[in-house]
């Protein structure tokens, strides 16, 4: 028997919290985005825009998604994409009105936030601006979001 509890208006079956629910399905989107743009023989640099702006929502939700497991993002807040741009104290900053416990409390909170800021950095430039001429940068994103990923896997349970 799955045992439901209530808290602050979500409903929790043995550790799923139905609000992470929306992060998971863009999480999926995420690695579907980026499987399509790894699979493709012509390469990664026809898929520069979408890989950088997934990597970027995936890494968001991530996020969300593990302070959901832990507990510890107060409800209806959201973590913005943007905010990893900062330098890390400020982002702390940033994040602590959000949550229920201290940012530097939170399991590997420093790896985390720097993969975060890895993957935001330059994401409008490589966005919005030219095509680059080699595929590394790309590479470097896709490898960071997965490394982020596999970190909050390890903390947070299975996604």
């Amino acid at each position: 028997m799955t045992r439901l509890q209530v808290n602050e208006g979500v409903v929790k079956t043995a550790g799923f919290n139905m609000q992470t629910e929306k992060h998971l399905e863009a999480l999926k989107e995420t690695d579907k985005t980026l499987k399509v743009a790894l699979d493709d023989p012509e390469g990664l640099l026809g898929h520069q825009r979408r890989i950088v702006f997934m990597v970027s929502v995936g890494a968001q939700q991530l996020i969300e998604v593990y302070f959901h497991r832990l507990n510890i993002i107060k409800p209806g807040a959201q973590v913005k994409h943007d905010w990893f741009k900062l330098v890390e104290n400020n982002l702390k900053e940033r994040l602590s009105p959000i949550l229920t416990k201290s940012v530097n409390s939170i399991p590997k909170i420093d790896q985390i936030l720097y993969l975060a800021n890895k993957i935001e950095s330059d994401r409008n430039d490589l966005v919005y601006g030219a095509p680059l001429k080699d595929d590394k940068k790309l590479k470097e994103k896709i490898d960071d979001f997965l490394e982020l990923k596999k970190i909050i896997k390890e903390q947070a349970g299975d996604l």
